[in-house]
């Protein structure tokens, strides 16, 4: 017997599903890069939401987004904010921070689909500087498990931490001479409003003093 397109269509939709089900209900992607200068400045870069412009490879795809820093100025407590047309939107909040060691980050996606991860950036003393380690990990809702289906979460996620790690190492490594900054230290490229009109990102800051 013929089997009728209606047919045909549920088992391949049913297929789909299974396979879909099937995948990881959790997620980790980690890439790691040797860097050779202090840690205080590699973790400065990291634990500073003001620097990421130099290296997050998410400012440097969409330049134009809306990014607003709230809360802290640096470390636990600070908060930081985007929409763009390509990059989306979303909040990050440093929830966790241990100087010159370790960085933790909840990272709630919003648009174009909602998701809670944890970043971590962690610090480990290597020959001439520190081993910078980046990591995300999460639940893989469903509809990540069906992006996953056509592409690896690790392969696309990781093309992003590498490029971001390299230019954490160039940024570091060629502030290396220079005066080694303090926790929250804002004067490695001049002031933030300078930077962000260079940039044309529209930044709305509300800093307390940190204590």
């Amino acid at each position: 017997m013929k089997k009728t397109p209606g047919v045909l269509l549920a088992v391949i939709v049913l297929g789909l599903f299974v396979a879909i089900s099937r995948r990881p209900d959790t997620f980790r992607v980690e890439r790691t890069a040797h860097i050779q200068a202090p840690a205080e400045l590699v973790f400065t870069l990291v634990n500073d939401f003001r620097y990421w412009e130099q290296w997050s490879p998410w400012w440097k795809l969409e330049p134009t987004q809306q990014v607003s820093l709230t809360g802290a100025a640096w470390g636990v407590g600070a908060v930081y904010e985007w929409r763009g047309r390509r990059t989306g939107s979303g909040r990050m909040e440093i929830v966790e921070s241990r100087p010159y060691e370790y960085v933790r980050i909840r990272l709630d996606f919003l648009e174009p689909m909602r998701a809670t991860n944890t970043t971590e950036y962690v610090l480990t003393p290597a020959p001439g500087g520190v081993a910078l380690t980046w990591v995300m990990a999460g639940e893989n809702t469903f509809a990540g498990k069906a992006l996953q289906l056509f592409s690896s979460m690790d392969e696309v996620m990781g093309r992003d931490f590498e490029r971001g790690l390299a230019d954490i190492k160039l940024v570091a490594e060629s502030l290396r001479g220079a005066a080694r900054p303090s926790v929250g230290d804002a004067g490695f490229r001049g002031d933030s409003d300078s930077r962000d009109a260079a940039l044309e990102v529209v930044v709305t800051r509300q800093h307390p003093n940190h204590e």
